[in-house]
């Protein structure tokens, strides 16, 4: 089925991505799409079930394309197309997707402070300019990422 195959290509994808990149300098960092946004998440919710890995990283992709359409890097439609994609394949897209969860973004910034990819005490995101033409941010204002976490928790 069509699930089989999007899992192997990812899988093939990932591995040819990895083997460039080995030490993650460059190219690799683009799998890391979400994951600053959702290793927090996780670490809000005590890496239970309330909150899967996958669960964690969708939000987290949603979190990063509203992020870059906020700096102006990426169109509405993009952000919407990520966000209707996941949706349509039953994984959340907003905070308020998992239930008792009282998210504060104070809380979420902190875990993103402790990110093992920090650099220079900078927090590295992954921001997007278009589906399929990420890049690696480094000098984000976290007032920016602040107000995209605020926005989250009260959407739907």
């Amino acid at each position: 089925d069509y699930r089989h195959s999007a899992v192997l290509m990812s899988c093939r994808s990932k591995a040819e991505i990895i083997a460039k990149d080995e030490t993650e300098q460059n190219i690799r960092a683009l799998l890391n799409l979400g994951h600053t946004f959702g290793h927090a998440l996780e670490t809000e919710t005590g890496f239970s079930n309330k909150l899967l890995h996958g669960e964690a990283i969708s939000i987290g992709i949603c979190l990063a394309f509203d992020l870059s359409l906020q700096l102006g890097l990426c169109s509405e439609s993009d952000t919407e197309r990520t966000r209707k994609h996941f949706s349509s394949i039953g994984l959340p897209t907003y905070l308020t997707d998992v239930d008792n969860i009282d998210w504060k973004p104070s809380r979420i910034l902190t875990h993103m402070h402790s990110d093992k990819k920090m650099q220079n005490g900078k927090i590295n995101f992954i921001l997007a300019k278009g589906i399929g033409k990420s890049f690696i941010a480094r000098n984000i204002n976290m007032k920016n990422v602040h107000i995209v976490i605020e926005q989250a928790i009260q959407q739907r």
